[in-house]
């Protein structure tokens, strides 16, 4: 093999698995977001997502996430009365 072949074949798995890792991330920090928006403990949805079967657990949590959506702050706190 010519040195360019060698250089790729030894990159490719190195850029699989920083693409992947940076993957697990995002989608740890989106299901967390998502989470607390729909009014759930976003940290214990995250763990469980990112540490049971990752991808397959990513597609269970939004098929089956609620569907009620919180507004970002209570308006009945700023009710006048």
């Amino acid at each position: 093999m010519n040195t360019l072949t060698q250089i790729i074949v030894q990159i490719l798995p190195l850029l699989f698995l920083v693409v992947t890792l940076a993957a697990w991330i995002w989608s740890g920090i989106w299901i967390a977001r998502d989470a607390v928006a729909r009014g759930k403990p976003g940290w214990l949805v995250s763990v469980l997502a990112l540490l049971i079967a990752w991808p397959l657990s990513l597609l269970v949590w939004i098929a089956l996430r609620p569907e009620n959506v919180r507004p970002p702050f209570d308006l009945h706190k700023y009710r006048a009365q």
